[in-house]
């Protein structure tokens, strides 16, 4: 099993999508960076599927999902 990526790197795929666009659209894009069975992880090594840390990143403010569309909202580092 691979080392799990941290969130920032699905924020980084957001970003090269513009800063918006279709949740799905942003799941292939994972797909084709990372492949089918990527993982992700938060600083405190919490590990997700690519709903999983949607749903993490939404929580802490970082993205706004509505309507099946991604947002960015935030890039700032995490503060613990």
């Amino acid at each position: 099993m691979s080392e799990p990526l941290v969130g920032h790197h699905l924020l980084s795929l957001l970003v090269e999508q513009g800063g918006a666009c279709r949740l799905e659209d942003l799941r292939a894009a994972s797909v084709a960076a990372h492949g089918t069975g990527a993982t992700y992880c938060n600083c405190h090594g919490d590990r997700f599927d690519f709903d999983g840390v949607v749903g993490f990143l939404t929580r802490a403010g970082k993205i706004l999902v509505e309507e099946g569309r991604i947002t960015l909202r935030s890039l700032e580092a995490c503060q613990h």
